[in-house]
């Protein structure tokens, strides 16, 4: 690729639509969870709404400006965020299916 394909602060902005992506993911999880007959997997639904809504602001600030050094911007915490949230939902994921009435 040479450097007239892709204009400057692209890749910026492909990074913060990435995270974009992943919050609305977790938040339409969130939103599935929430019709679930057990109240503690209701409430965890709404933790993972609020965290996917952090998430996706966070990435918006983030992403904005050209000296990017955002809490989203180092490997070892993007990971860690990931897959602590991916790990949340997925355990509510698997309860919320095991407890729904057949």
């Amino acid at each position: 690729m040479n450097a007239r394909a892709a204009p400057p602060g692209a890749q910026r902005e492909r990074t913060a639509l990435a995270w974009r992506r992943t919050a609305l993911a977790f938040a339409g999880n969130g939103i599935l969870l929430a019709r679930s007959p057990q109240s503690w997997i209701v409430i965890g639904s709404f933790v993972v709404m609020a965290l996917a809504a952090g998430l996706a602001a966070t990435s918006g600030m983030t992403f904005r400006s050209r000296e990017t050094h955002g809490w989203l911007a180092g490997r070892k915490r993007r990971a860690a965020v990931l897959v602590a949230l991916a790990a949340v939902v997925g355990v509510l994921d698997i309860a919320a299916i095991a407890s729904w009435p057949t």
